[in-house]
């Protein structure tokens, strides 16, 4: 069985090889574009690369469409903004290290697919998709969120491979399809695929912390509609919706402040985190002046609204409609004409691990081999991690390397964290499945 000194000196020895990988990575456009997506290249990039290694049988490459009870099981969000998610060409990768039998298996795994670069300009490099280093980061869209965290899952199956450290449970490392968005159908048709695997480290970013819990919440809309005609002249009243919108995002501040501001976070949070009401886009009437020129008669609000793990998609949404109807009923504006609320995503539930599972306590021994700081928190992000257990028997945390401005310009990952994060699959993985 290898030994601390080993895996340390094969991720030295292959630091340029895994760090040219996630540049490769980082370079290949795996961009999420509802209703569709991207993600292919990438996924093929990785299987090619596990393909040096691990044996064709061992490897599964599979459409979404091949997975049996996927489309009827209740988890899975057809929709998107009410169009239809398309996955035709857009698989999910599973690579197994199979082992001598009889030990638990574990999973290392991560989603492919990205944000949009969205056409802005970024400061450190030009190039969104650069995978360049400076002051020991690598930048580029999906460097943090999340083809650091997915691809240190197949580096740790290759150190294990390499050293020919021999285990009796399965080691596996996925990369699923359709995270970001409110996705997830990926992660559910892989945890249909494979239910019984018995533990998960999922490679969100998380500064290396343990997430043992995570948020969920929903992104929403809010749709006003004047009835007059619109346009411009004299001889006609011409109501304006944008006064309206204004109004509603004056109640969603209020519920952001006075009510969110005020519900105590769980203890495995930061005693000052809080859940978010965030405000994405306000639109009527166009983007510029050349789109201007007349009344616009409707316009909408999108905004995100957070909830905490113990909050169901029910409670959330009647909580949050009695508070705007008794907030907008004081204005003559909506007595006949109210806004209409409703998701343009799945509801993502919050997700709790549980910390006596044995896999965690290989997990702190990881840390502790390594000499690094570990810390169990509750993460404030909304992510794919609840699928695990709704779906499968497969108990998760979520650990991932150190990062800045996921979805954001500049986004980027701290490279000795990423490092880290190899050895510290790898170390769990021999207390774990050994």
């Amino acid at each position: 069985m290898a030994n601390l000194e080993e895996i340390n000196f094969w991720v030295e020895k292959n630091k340029d090889n895994i760090l040219t990988g996630l540049s490769e990575l980082i370079k290949i456009k795996t961009e999420n574009l509802p209703p569709t997506g991207n993600e292919k290249p990438g996924q093929e990039y990785l299987y090619n690369m596990a393909s040096k290694f691990i044996d064709p049988e061992n490897l599964d490459l599979f459409e979404l469409d091949e997975v049996e009870r996927l489309k009827e099981h209740p988890l899975f969000f057809p929709t998107i903004a009410g169009m239809q998610k398309q996955y035709k060409n857009r698989p999910n990768l599973v690579a197994r290290l199979k082992g001598s039998g009889g030990g638990s298996s574990l999973c290392f795994s991560g989603h492919m697919d990205t944000m949009p670069a969205s056409g802005q300009k970024w400061n450190v490099f030009p190039d969104p998709f650069s995978g360049k280093i400076k002051e020991g980061k690598m930048y580029g869209r999906g460097s943090m969120d999340m083809k650091a965290g997915t691809l240190a899952g197949f580096y740790a199956l290759k150190c294990i491979h390499d050293l020919k450290i021999r285990l009796k449970g399965d080691v596996y490392a996925e990369s699923v399809v359709d995270e970001e968005n409110g996705g997830v159908n990926g992660t559910i048709a892989s945890r249909l695929r494979y239910p019984d695997i018995d533990f998960a480290i999922l490679a969100e970013s998380t500064n290396l912390n343990a997430g043992i819990e995570t948020i969920g919440g929903s992104d929403w809309i809010a749709e006003v509609l004047e009835e007059g005609p619109g346009g411009i002249g004299t001889e006609s009243e011409l109501p304006n919706p944008i006064y309206k919108l204004a109004k509603v995002a004056i109640a969603l501040q209020k519920y952001d402040k006075e009510v969110l501001g005020n519900i105590a976070p769980p203890v495995t949070y930061d005693k000052d985190m809080r859940l978010r009401l965030l405000t994405y886009q306000f639109y009527s009437g166009g983007s510029n002046y050349l789109e201007s020129g007349s009344v616009p008669i409707k316009g909408h609000i999108y905004f995100w609204l957070e909830a905490f793990e113990y909050m169901s998609e029910d409670h959330v949404s009647q909580e949050f409609m009695k508070f705007m109807e008794n907030e907008l009923a004081i204005y003559d504006d909506f007595k006949d004409s109210f806004p209409k609320f409703e998701t343009v995503i799945r509801f993502l539930y919050g997700h709790k691990t549980d910390v006596a599972h044995p896999a965690m306590n290989s997990i702190r021994k990881a840390y502790s081999k390594l000499n690094l700081n570990y810390r169990e928190k509750g993460i404030p992000l909304a992510m794919d991690a609840f699928a695990f257990k709704k779906v499968s028997n497969t108990e998760v945390v979520v650990i991932g390397p150190k990062g800045e401005n996921p979805h954001g310009v500049d986004e980027c990952v701290d490279i000795d964290s990423f490092l880290n994060l190899i050895k510290i699959m790898v170390l769990t993985a021999i207390d774990y499945c050994g």
